[in-house]
């Protein structure tokens, strides 16, 4: 866990990723942000996302971000 909260303050410096919900909703995140973040996850972990993965529904909040490496066989 403490990875991922690392590449995402990587991303936005002085965030506070653990107590927020929804990434994109509170404007913690935005698109650009989407496309850093998933290139940052599949160089640190070696996993390849694929562009129908790359939504918001999936990059939410930590949890989500959890789930979608799960399905890549990654614990995060």
């Amino acid at each position: 866990m403490q990875d991922l909260i690392a590449i995402l303050n990587d991303i936005r410096p002085g965030e506070n990723f653990s107590e927020t919900d929804d990434f994109f909703a509170k404007g913690v995140l935005d698109s650009v942000d989407l496309t850093t973040l998933v290139a940052a996850l599949e160089e640190r972990y070696s996993v390849f996302i694929d562009v129908e993965e790359m939504i918001p529904d999936h990059f939410r909040n930590l949890d989500a971000i959890r789930a979608l490496l799960s399905k890549h066989g990654v614990t995060a």
